[in-house]
């Protein structure tokens, strides 16, 4: 007969603690009959690792390459003085799109120019009691203005990089920047690194098995990334730092073969100032510095883990 328990007018019957715990234990028993603890093997791989589960073989795959830059960036900045501030920026403008016009004809939509032009007082100066020249900056002892018409020039052609460079060169600017190599990797060139990479890894995998004595069984994981699947278990995406370039063959264009004439570039501007000004391809010849192209390294990593057996 159950035991009962009054509260108010109303009567409930109270079950035993023991029998509580003897209706929970077999449950309790049953889920951890089971390897994953009664869970769906999918549900668990987060909880569980594998290698308390089955033995495995972890191995790391990489991928490291040499590759050629795929792309080149140069700026270059015109100066140009004058007492009216709209004649100085005026004569900065003119000889920056006679330098954009050139490397437009050269290269095309494989160029990217950014421009900008800003313009600046300058002062009458004066010398201090200790002879140090200082500039008086107040309005009314401006002399005149500086105007400064810049050009940022990204070359997507590395075969046609120096020659857009001496281009803009060939108008003297007051300063210009070092042609800078360097790669952007594409989706395309990013999947290809991680297939090296997981064939890479899967070579490993045999490699460990066969100094073990193991037979290598099916492949459990993939993780895109530089950690050891092993070391640490995350619900987060492994890393992906790969890049690939597959214009890895790609090296600097050769030099004109002597007595080879190129077409003729040549882009007259309006008039700068009081001289009308062009560029020709002798020019441009004059200032394109052969350079060679560095090699870059690329890498890629995944981390895999195989079971061991069949």
């Amino acid at each position: 007969m159950l035991p009962f328990c009054m509260k108010g007018s109303s009567m409930k019957p109270v079950l035993p603690l023991a029998a509580l715990l003897l209706a929970i234990v077999p449950a309790a028993a049953a889920q951890s009959a089971s390897p994953t603890g009664g869970r769906d093997f999918q549900e668990d791989v987060y909880v569980t690792p594998y290698w308390t589960r089955m033995p495995v073989i972890e191995s790391i795959g990489r991928a490291n390459m040499q590759v050629a830059p795929n792309r080149a960036s140069f700026s270059v900045t015109y100066l140009e003085t004058d007492k009216d501030a709209e004649d100085a920026m005026k004569l900065a403008v003119q000889r920056a799109r006679l330098a954009y016009d050139t490397v437009k004809k050269i290269a095309g939509d494989k160029a990217i120019v950014q421009s900008s032009v800003s313009v600046d007082p300058y002062y009458e100066q004066y010398r201090d009691k200790e002879g140090n020249r200082i500039e008086n900056d107040r309005p009314d002892k401006v002399v005149g203005f500086e105007a400064e018409a810049s050009l940022s020039v990204v070359i997507e052609d590395m075969s046609i990089a120096g020659e857009a460079r001496a281009a803009v060169l060939a108008l003297g600017p007051e300063t210009s920047t070092p042609l800078r190599t360097y790669l952007v990797a594409t989706t395309e060139m990013n999947r290809a690194a991680y297939e090296a990479a997981v064939t890479d890894g899967s070579a490993r995998a045999k490699a460990t098995a066969e100094a073990s004595g193991a037979k290598l069984g099916k492949l459990l994981a993939v993780q895109e990334g530089n950690g050891p699947c092993l070391g640490r278990w995350t619900t987060s995406a492994g890393v992906n730092s790969d890049y690939y370039d597959r214009a890895r063959n790609m090296s600097a264009a050769p030099a004109p073969e002597a007595g080879m004439q190129k077409e003729r570039v040549v882009v007259t501007a309006q008039r700068i100032g009081n001289k009308d000004v062009e560029i020709t391809q002798e020019d441009i010849d004059a200032l394109n510095l052969p350079s060679d192209l560095p090699k870059q390294t690329i890498s890629s990593s995944v981390c895999m883990i195989y079971a061991v057996g069949d």
